[in-house]
């Protein structure tokens, strides 16, 4: 299947240099709001001086967050099959872990 075609497609480039250091901050500050560099540096320059996160970002940040959570789901589930197949107690450090989790699902579900 033939991908569809972009109405407004980004096929212009703009070269820039930059030192090491930086380029060292803008991946620092990239990082920070969970960007690429590229999108950073795109948000940066067609901003009026304010960074807008671009929506998709949530999205992709949100399903990062459920893949990781339902890994951790299936992860948690293997280890309590196997405590209650030989019958040995909850480790006493699983309860902060069940906590945080527990409190990441609601924050997750009041938005």
């Amino acid at each position: 299947m033939v991908r569809p075609r972009v109405p407004d497609p980004r096929n212009k480039q703009l070269k820039l240099y930059f030192t090491a250091g930086e380029l060292a901050s803008i991946e620092k500050r990239a990082q920070a709001l969970g960007m690429r560099p590229v999108h950073f540096g795109r948000a940066v320059l067609l901003s009026d001086g304010r960074i807008v996160i671009p929506r998709d970002h949530d999205a992709d940040a949100r399903r990062q967050v459920l893949s990781h959570l339902s890994r951790l789901g299936n992860n948690l589930n293997q280890m309590v099959r196997h405590l209650h197949a030989t019958g040995d107690p909850l480790p006493a450090d699983l309860e902060p872990l069940l906590i945080d989790i527990r409190r990441i699902i609601a924050r997750g579900n009041s938005r």
